[in-house]
């Protein structure tokens, strides 16, 4: 015989299963119990790893066009290309709490010319990163690199955090390609390919750059995941014209420049955790 302690006990274990049945049907929609988590929306965070060590090596082509002159209604002096090729690295070397308590980076670019096999420190940046943005502080100005979550056609403001703009709510950065893969190096550059994905592409867009007949000017970014960002595209070229007194018409002519400078990164090296 039980005694009546016994009794009881099996018959409080009985009622908290059932009571845990009912929780569990109530819960789950009367859809059976599961301990399944619910995974957390992947924000892009990853575009850009953030830490300690980090480094990224790139190979920089800078580009310029000499100004093209004009004799009469013609061209006389045609724009000439001159290229220079370094190497940046950027590391981050370690971290610290900036002037809103919140932590930042110390990202040290250091430059290799061509005729040197070494690197020396050029400059130094901070970066900060939160749940919500990457920021970069170059030059006493702080913009937006990425907001999170990423999102294709998602657009803010590249200098929220300073005052550049005049307009605050100007949308003057934007994702493209998102989730794309992306390869860079071949052709002209003579870099090896490599390919990369998922990447995500961010272009200056709105007021930030331009494409007319007169001017073009943007900036282009793109991030893989995992690595952080494996290509930078910067450039202006103001269109060199004729204004023709004969034919009474404005005269283009193709890859001749008033002034004109290009400057592109590529990833040849990096190190992530």
């Amino acid at each position: 015989m039980h005694s009546p302690l016994l009794r009881w006990l099996h018959k409080f274990i009985d009622r908290r299963r059932a009571l845990a049945v009912v929780a569990c049907a109530l819960a789950t929609g009367v859809a059976g119990c599961k301990n399944d988590t619910e995974a957390i929306p992947d924000t892009g965070a990853g575009y850009y790893p953030i830490a300690v060590g980090n480094y990224w090596t790139y190979a920089v082509a800078d580009s310029t066009w000499s100004q093209a002159l004009a004799s009469g209604n013609s061209l006389a002096t045609p724009s000439v290309l001159t290229v220079s090729n370094y190497q940046f690295k950027e590391t981050i070397t370690d971290v610290f709490t900036d002037a809103s308590g919140q932590p930042a980076y110390r990202l040290v670019r250091s430059k290799m010319g061509p005729n040197t096999t070494s690197f020396r420190d050029d400059s130094v940046f901070v970066l900060t990163a939160n749940a919500n943005f990457v920021a970069l502080n170059r030059n006493n100005a702080k913009t937006a690199e990425l907001i999170f979550p990423v999102r294709q056609g998602r657009s803010w403001n590249l200098n929220a955090f300073n005052n550049i703009d005049t307009t605050f709510l100007a949308e003057t950065r934007q994702y493209s390609r998102v989730g794309l893969p992306f390869t860079t190096g071949g052709g002209t550059s003579g870099l090896p390919v490599k390919a990369y994905e998922p990447t995500v592409t961010v272009n200056n867009t709105g007021t930030a750059a331009e494409n007319s007949a007169l001017k073009r000017r943007g900036y282009q970014q793109v991030f893989a995941k995992g690595v952080g960002p494996v290509l930078r595209r910067r450039f202006f070229f103001a269109n060199f014209y004729i204004n023709n007194t004969v034919t009474q018409r404005v005269d283009y002519y193709d890859s001749n420049y008033f002034l004109a400078t290009s400057r592109r990164e590529t990833l040849i090296d990096y190190r992530t955790r």
